[in-house]
């Protein structure tokens, strides 16, 4: 019952969506901002820790720190720690 209340949460609020705008803001590629976000889904709507974290949640130059902290336990690569970083920096403005 736990994981469905997790669930429920994180599918509650979910990321913003990113935009072109965004993504030429920061001076990266649409897809790369899209591919962020759709980890930043997949791996941290798993967790039983905490619900899906949200740019708003913590200064964009904080991120960084935030996203490295949690990828062991995540089990991300370094290419997805990337992309997750620059989703969460950027829609963090």
């Amino acid at each position: 019952m736990r994981w469905l209340v997790v669930l429920v949460t994180a599918c509650k609020y979910p990321p913003p969506p990113e935009t072109a705008d965004d993504a030429r803001r920061a001076n990266l590629a649409h897809a790369e901002l899209t591919e962020g976000r759709a980890l930043l889904i997949e791996k941290c709507t798993d967790s039983a820790c905490h619900r899906t974290p949200l740019p708003r949640d913590v200064r964009a130059s904080e991120w960084p720190r935030h996203v490295a902290d949690m990828a062991e336990r995540a089990e991300i690569d370094r290419r997805q720690q990337t992309l997750i970083e620059q989703y969460l920096v950027t829609m963090a403005r």
